[in-house]
């Protein structure tokens, strides 16, 4: 009887191990079936066609609007670093070279301010403003405007930005990866 218990046990953890094992490798098909999922679902893996894409510059029909995108996309990078005088640097420059009253009055809401939260927030603005600017000003190439749903409380967030990888603004380095792109304007 004893030498039956014993024999019992050796079946159960023999079982037991021979279970582990399996499950480790179906861990492993899983993976990779996921990475054939990946590739199957048309992501190219081939990163040299992606920073193509990304060297690709916008041009505008004139030097103003050119240089307008240029100090947004100087706060928008300010604001994803979480550098409140680096985005205050930047909208003084915008302010400068913009002759739109609405787009000099969101900007104001920056320079007036070292609190980067209130930065982001005033950030909404320039975008709606700057959106305006641009449509119909670009020559070629194209600017994407990319949406968070997380921004401000679940209120949402657009801005504009010359790549389509996610860079957030308004969350910075706690999701920087947050958004997707919402639109391009051509």
């Amino acid at each position: 009887m004893r030498n039956l218990k014993i024999y019992d046990i050796r079946v159960i953890i023999v079982a037991i191990l021979g279970l582990t094992i399996l499950s480790c490798k179906e861990n492993k098909t899983s993976k990779t079936d996921e990475k054939q999922e990946h590739s199957e679902m048309g992501h190219n893996n081939d990163h040299s066609s992606h920073e193509e894409e990304q060297t690709k510059e916008v041009q505008f029909k004139n030097v103003e609007t050119a240089e307008a995108f240029q100090h947004y996309i100087h706060i928008k990078t300010a604001l994803v670093n979480t550098d409140a005088n680096e985005a205050k640097a930047g909208a003084k420059m915008l302010a400068k070279v913009t002759e739109n009253t609405a787009l000099k009055t969101a900007v104001e809401a920056i320079t007036n301010t070292d609190d980067i939260e209130e930065q982001r927030k005033a950030f909404i603005e320039i975008t709606v403003q700057m959106e305006t600017v641009l449509k119909g000003a670009l020559s070629s190439g194209e600017v994407y405007k990319q949406y968070c749903p997380m921004a401000f409380d679940n209120t949402g967030g657009y801005w504009l930005s010359k790549e389509k990888e996610i860079r957030n603004p308004y969350f910075g380095d706690r999701m920087l990866k947050c958004g997707n792109v919402a639109e391009t304007i051509r």
